[in-house]
């Protein structure tokens, strides 16, 4: 560090962090401002050892400081995550937004929305973690939510350095499908009537995703070849390319999935367009919600079945090919995995079986 007489007044000199910053400070009219550039003189080398914001927050109107110590951000967390939101819920789904809004709102919000970017530290989420009473899994997604907030931060160059790195994952216990049995199946099946027959008879013989199911169109099956194709997603009433490249397939339809595509196709319950419409509008669905609150809970418990969400119709599809001899890669590739290792990692006991 150097201080330098020039024209006028007096340059500071410094580096830090590898990088090089000059000051430039009027020249004193009197002693006491000659002592007032030494003092400050004596500020600036203390800060630079320790570089410590607090000290460079007493000069609020340098440009140079704020930008040496990085003391220009005054974006709270909250602040930031209505920014982060806002350019990204485009590209997000209802379920995806319904969840990221519940854990910020939740345990991000009330904890650490008020602090500033800079000032959150990553041993702050950690004590909160440690004694939380949520599972790993819920404590990994709300350190996923805070984490995209400081990621979109870092990109626009308002943080230097993101805290949430060294953040780790916490140990997620993991559960294994609770298929459902074939008696259950036709219990469940039998106490339906269409189209909510059709729909979750599809759902079990064919594993399709919910978005899946409700985006199907007629001009995607083909019940003479006996198999359909899935290219759209339905979500909140929105079609979008299905979850991933490899989602996009043929698949081959089970003889009761071609008789649930039948009955419904010769039913009052047809539409032109879409295979699944809600009978109560005549429309489509715009949310899968009203199915599993008014239609498949209540029939579970109506038939005193231990309740699952309907996604478990998916993993007893999986299960159920699996357990009849199917191939894996097979069953892979009718549930739109890229490969067959989830099979393998998720229902690895029923091919053992």
């Amino acid at each position: 560090m150097s201080v330098k007489e020039v024209n006028g007044g007096y340059v500071i000199d410094f580096t830090l962090n590898h990088e090089r910053y000059r000051e430039t400070i009027p020249a004193p009219h009197n002693k006491t401002a000659s002592k007032r550039i030494e003092e400050q003189e004596a500020i600036y080398k203390m800060a630079i050892s320790l570089n410590d914001k607090a000290i460079a927050g007493r000069f609020p109107n340098s440009k140079i400081i704020q930008k040496a110590f990085d003391t220009g951000c005054d974006y709270t967390i909250h602040d930031y995550s209505n920014i982060w939101f806002k350019q990204k819920q485009r590209n997000w789904s209802h379920t995806t937004i319904r969840g990221y809004t519940q854990k910020y709102n939740s345990y991000i919000k009330p904890n650490w929305g008020h602090l500033l970017l800079s000032d959150f530290k990553a041993s702050m989420f950690d004590e909160w973690a440690s004694s939380s009473l949520l599972s790993g899994k819920s404590i990994n997604e709300t350190r996923n939510v805070l984490k995209q907030i400081y990621n979109r931060a870092f990109m626009d160059e308002v943080i230097l350095k993101d805290p949430t790195d060294f953040i780790q994952r916490y140990k997620q216990t993991h559960h294994e499908p609770i298929p459902f049995t074939n008696h259950e199946i036709a219990k469940i099946l039998g106490a339906l009537k269409l189209p909510y027959k059709s729909y979750f008879q599809m759902a079990f013989y064919t594993g399709l995703r919910t978005g899946e199911l409700l985006g199907l169109r007629w001009e995607d099956v083909d019940l003479f070849k006996r198999c359909a194709y899935i290219r759209v997603n339905l979500i909140a009433g929105i079609e979008k390319a299905p979850k991933t490249s490899g989602s996009i397939r043929r698949i081959e339809l089970h003889d009761l999935a071609l008789q649930a595509l039948t009955d419904l196709k010769n039913s009052e319950y047809y539409d032109p367009k879409r295979v699944f419409i809600d009978p109560r509008t005549m429309r489509e669905y715009k949310y899968a919600d009203g199915l599993r609150k008014y239609v498949w809970k209540p029939t579970l418990q109506k038939l005193n079945i231990q309740y699952r969400y309907p996604y478990q119709c998916r993993h007893t599809y999986a299960s159920m090919m699996l357990t009849q001899g199917r191939n894996p890669m097979w069953v892979a590739k009718q549930m739109g995995h890229a490969d067959w290792g989830m099979i393998r990692k998720v229902y690895g006991r029923w091919i053992e079986q």
